[in-house]
């Protein structure tokens, strides 16, 4: 079995065990989380999405059969001259968690994921709303709306879905 970190890094796993001695579940419980999106930038922008979050029992597994888990990094955070970006999905066999998206900054809007990311404060009438969550849609949700911007004027941003 080969335990795959982050972007394309592979850990080999040397467990040698009898397989005579050993009693293999059929089915097991798993726990996919993936990285969460960064914040954008500017004054009021708006928050990371958090990553998808995915959990079950009775995922069936095959003495032998190698499973792919792959850890999503999380997304890096905006910064002058700078797009933040969203995080990295998880992956477990056929199981994926989606990265959570980007946080909105001055001049880019946020971006779906596990969590969507948050929309930033307008100092006018128009509220600038958080991006969809649970995007692609799995049953039970991976996560939640990214929250809408503050309207009006003074500190305040959105938050980003959790």
């Amino acid at each position: 079995m080969a335990l795959e970190i982050g972007l394309g890094i592979s850990i080999g796993l040397g467990i040698a065990l009898n397989p005579q001695d050993v009693t293999t579940p059929s089915t097991v419980e798993y726990l996919v989380v993936a990285g969460g999106g960064g914040g954008g930038y500017s004054y009021g922008a708006g928050g990371g999405g958090a990553g998808g979050l995915r959990t079950a029992t009775g995922y069936s597994v095959t003495v032998g059969s190698p499973i792919t888990v792959t850890v999503g990094a999380g997304g890096t955070g905006g910064a002058s001259g700078q797009v933040a970006t969203s995080g990295v999905n998880s992956v477990f066999g056929t199981i994926t968690s989606t990265g959570g998206g980007r946080g909105s900054g001055n001049d880019t809007a946020p971006t779906t994921g596990g969590s969507g990311g948050g929309g930033r404060q307008d100092g006018g009438s128009n509220p600038r709303p958080g991006a969809a969550g649970n995007t692609p849609s799995t049953s039970p949700s991976q996560g939640n709306d990214g929250g809408t911007g503050f309207q009006g004027g003074g500190a305040g941003s959105g938050g980003g879905g959790g």
